[in-house]
């Protein structure tokens, strides 16, 4: 019975002042939406956000840090390592305006060693931020369009170093297209003696016509 007592007055303790285990992995809440026709950009790798913040430690509530206090946001480029973990993770995909509430375990913030004396080690921190502003990063590279005669060449070429790779079907349009290929070379071929006869025998009559008008 006295036990009973003692976990009942516990949890009513742990109810009163909001005590509760902090989260091992990171908690990613919205404390503002921005509506999705006002939403032009969102966050991502590479983009350079200007961002406010005010930190808090989760287990006593107490403010380590704030951008607000300085009224002057904080200006980094997300991903690439230049914030925390929990930062660079639970900051993608937001709007211009939009508002969230991180919950960061030890391991995506500042581990075992702490920052200085305003959060010791093995600390789980709670950050409100507001993203204030984008500056885009350079796109992705877009992949280059393969054109139909690089197609055709990347086909031949691979079936050339592997039989197997297009199979019996394949095969047989891989011989259509090589004689194809090989016919309308013959032809620019042709077409390229017949028109050489042409200019040759052209010539030819016009040196006769020349010697007979001298030789008269």
């Amino acid at each position: 019975m006295r036990l009973f007592v003692l976990a009942f007055v516990f949890q009513l303790i742990a109810l009163v002042y909001g005590l509760k285990e902090p989260p091992k992995d990171l908690q990613i809440g919205v404390k503002k939406r921005v509506p999705a026709e006002e939403c032009k950009i969102r966050s991502r790798d590479g983009d350079k956000l200007s961002m406010h913040y005010t930190g808090t430690l989760f287990d006593t509530g107490e403010k380590f840090d704030s951008s607000l206090d300085r009224n002057q946001p904080l200006q980094f480029t997300l991903g690439v390592g230049q914030v925390i973990k929990g930062w660079d993770q639970g900051l993608k995909n937001m709007c211009i305006g939009e508002k969230r509430r991180l919950v960061i375990p030890p391991a995506l913030g500042y581990g075992a060693q702490g920052a200085g004396s305003a959060i010791p080690g093995g600390a789980t921190l709670v950050f409100e931020v507001e993203l204030v502003d984008i500056k885009q990063g350079p796109g992705m590279q877009k992949k280059p369009a393969i054109t139909q005669d690089k197609g055709i060449a990347d086909t031949i070429s691979k079936a050339l170093e592997n039989p197997t790779y297009l199979g019996l079907a394949g095969a047989c349009v891989l011989a259509l297209i090589i004689a194809l290929v090989k016919g309308g070379s013959n032809k620019q071929v042709i077409e390229k003696k017949e028109t050489t006869t042409d200019k040759s025998t052209s010539s030819s009559s016009s040196s006769s016509g020349k010697k007979s008008k001298k030789v008269n």
